[in-house]
């Protein structure tokens, strides 16, 4: 059997998605001078009063390799001691290449006995390689770590380096083969993870001990089936008094989680539902009673300035702008000064592109240029503004650009309030590109119970009657 069907049928039969980690320390194994015997004694006692209740082990190297040529043959010995039926996931986070690479795969599977092990991605495809020659065997990449400064590295990049792991990784081998480390400390992360990688077995340590929080890592990342992730478990079994009754309680507390969380209806968030619940607790999304620039009143005001202050949610922002742009053809971005500068100018920078701008107000002094950058008269601008209501500010920052010889065939605004701008845009010969409307943001809102029912009604119909109007 390989690794995921046996660590299928093990969960099945055992009705469990607890790993128990074997990771010995001095201080916990039996007395007596022979360290292997003490090693021993200790992995095969833990392992005889679980095997009925894990999916499978989790011997981790460095353990072992602590005490030398004794703890390399007590981990052997553990290992054999590992009834057939459950797999052995050895955690060595290896990364190397070539013959190095083939190497450390003999040793994991030929001398150490393991099913399965855990690898850093970091060096390539061809550092993984080795490891899936052998049939039947699995890996389980580190992605995004439990340890408290995982961040300043797994989240580096555009996409963070995680998620490109997760990309990137499924075309090196199936879901039969490859596997991912995802900190259960990293809930939001473990979920973007899933979604990406919906088949592939997750391994997320960082219950217990390290504070991560089980019901939340198994909404995150349980497969649609209920199942697709180990939680793995050291010090709160292994620590225990009573090492069985610890695992049992686990893997109770484990399945009951589980049948609650695997019948509601779980869709994984998508950057748009992330992007309207930042806004709103980040204050961009406010309800009360407002004026707009129009002059009108209105219970709802979207205060996109405010997005600068909160890099997470800019980062998103300048996203969803720039997945768009980049399907349109053009030769410059102009930004609508000056809540749209900012994502302008990062959009720019991301796609490598030149940024021009209106003046808000024309200098008399200087080149007295209505419009700021180097172009060319007949060249392409695509415009950038972060809300359109009635589409007057659009009208006349696209009538600056068109005077000063520009060509503006489209406009991309993060909100559309449906109050008539797109038909203003019609009107003026532009294609209108929205990231969300208004009913969309109420409806993300509603649904995740940030506002009550009152509130979306009554902003619900204060749209449609302006609609209307």
């Amino acid at each position: 059997m390989s690794f995921f069907e046996k660590l299928s049928s093990a969960v099945a039969s055992n009705q469990s998605l607890l790993c128990v980690g074997l990771d010995p320390q001095l201080d916990i194994l039996p007395d007596g001078a022979n360290i292997e015997e003490r090693l021993v004694s200790w992995g095969s006692g833990v392992i005889a009063q679980t095997a009925d209740l894990v999916c499978c082990y989790k011997p981790n190297f460095a353990f072992y390799e602590q005490f030398g040529l004794a703890g390399l043959r007590g981990l052997q010995r553990i290992v054999a001691a590992i009834p057939e039926n459950i797999p052995v996931l050895l955690d060595v986070k290896r990364g190397d290449i070539g013959s190095t690479a083939q190497a450390y795969a003999v040793a994991a599977y030929e001398q150490w006995g393991a099913d399965a092990l855990t690898l850093s991605p970091l060096l390539g495809e061809d550092s993984i390689k080795p490891f899936l020659t052998i049939e039947g065997k699995a890996v389980f990449l580190l992605c995004y770590t439990s340890n408290p400064s995982a961040n300043q590295m797994q989240m580096h990049g555009d996409p963070p380096l995680y998620e490109y792991i997760a990309q990137k990784a499924q075309s090196w081998g199936t879901p039969q083969q490859i596997g991912f480390v995802v900190g259960a400390t990293q809930t939001e992360e473990l979920g973007r993870v899933r979604e990406l990688c919906p088949q592939n077995w997750i391994l997320a340590p960082g219950v217990g001990a390290q504070g991560g929080d089980l019901e939340k890592a198994l909404r995150a990342g349980l497969r649609a089936d209920g199942s697709g992730l180990i939680i793995p478990v050291s010090r709160g079994v292994m620590l225990a008094s009573d090492p069985r009754q610890a695992a049992l309680e686990l893997r109770d507390q484990i399945n009951q989680m589980v049948n609650l969380v695997k019948n509601e209806p779980r869709t994984p968030a998508s950057l748009k539902t992330k992007l309207v619940m930042e806004l709103f607790q980040s204050g961009c999304i406010k309800f009360g009673s407002f004026t707009l620039a129009s002059g009108k009143q209105s219970p709802i005001y979207i205060d996109l300035r405010r997005v600068v202050s909160y890099p997470n949610l800019f980062k998103m922002v300048a996203q969803v702008y720039t997945d768009i742009v980049k399907t349109l053809k053009f030769d410059h971005i102009a930004s609508v000064p000056y809540a749209a500068l900012p994502t302008g100018s990062v959009v720019a920078w991301k796609l490598n592109r030149s940024l021009i701008y209106p003046r808000k107000e024309v200098k008399q002094h200087g080149t007295g240029q209505t419009v700021e950058g180097s172009f060319q008269p007949g060249q392409t601008a695509v415009l950038l503004e972060d809300v359109i209501t009635s589409g007057g500010s659009i009208v006349s920052v696209a009538e600056s650009l068109r005077q000063a010889g520009l060509v503006v065939n489209d406009v991309i605004v993060l909100v559309d309030r449906e109050q008539g701008g797109r038909a203003k845009m019609a009107e003026i010969g532009l294609d209108l590109h929205t990231v969300m409307t208004i009913h969309e943001v109420l409806n993300t809102l509603k649904a995740q119970a940030l506002i009550d029912r009152d509130t979306y009604q009554m902003v619900c119909q204060y749209i449609d009657d302006e609609t209307k109007n």
